[in-house]
């Protein structure tokens, strides 16, 4: 497999609600994802008060093409949900 030098990623992203009960909804939609998660992603979500913040950082001294698809499944599973939480409360 493919081997790249060290690599450290820090990227945030702020979700923009239309109000505090959808950011609040997110956020705690988004709470299990944080479980289980691999050992070199950190996963940190902040809400306050119409957006929620997503804090992902990467780091891995030896990194397989393997462990960067998982970031990028990581961070597309979280606007996955983000997108369906959205949808959800829309038709409510």
């Amino acid at each position: 497999m493919e081997k790249f030098p060290s690599l450290n990623i820090d990227a945030t992203v702020e979700i923009k609600c239309k109000d505090k009960k959808e950011s609040r909804a997110i956020h705690d939609s988004l709470l299990p994802d944080n479980i289980d998660i691999p050992k070199n992603l950190k996963l940190d979500m902040k809400m306050a008060n119409s957006s929620v913040s997503l804090e992902i950082k990467f780091s891995s001294s030896a990194v397989e093409v393997k462990n960067i698809e998982t970031l990028l499944n990581t961070f597309d599973e979280l606007m996955e949900h983000t997108g369906i939480i959205k949808n959800v409360i829309k038709n409510d």
